[in-house]
């Protein structure tokens, strides 16, 4: 069964590259690792459950840099998710939840044109 919210990140990725060059990473994000030694290497490596879907590396206003969790429409963020969100505006990221292509595409334009 194919992925909306994939398919989201990769439009997402994509902008980012084209419109902005900008210094990024994606995590993991929901990959569900399918053999238990995967999802304990992950653990082991340093992967937190909960962390955004992008983060931004670029300092911009008054911001370090900025942190997106994706989600398409029906799908909400996680306690998880909404923590670590919380954690990094705490420390002067903007972080929010996107939901959708344009949303996600207006905080980055917002972010960039500050």
């Amino acid at each position: 069964m194919k992925n909306k919210e994939d398919d989201l990140q990769t439009a997402v990725v994509t902008y980012l590259k084209l419109e902005y060059k900008a210094l990024f990473c994606a995590s993991l994000g929901g990959q569900y690792q399918k053999y238990q030694s995967q999802r304990m290497k992950a653990k082991r490596t340093g992967y937190v459950a909960g962390f955004p879907d992008l983060f931004i590396y670029e300092p911009k206003g008054k911001y370090n840099g900025l942190a997106i969790e994706l989600k398409v429409k029906g799908n909400y963020a996680s306690p998880k998710q909404k923590d670590w969100l919380f954690y990094l505006t705490e420390r002067g990221y903007k972080a929010e939840v996107c939901t959708g292509f344009d949303q996600a595409k207006e905080l980055i334009d917002n972010y960039f044109n500050q």
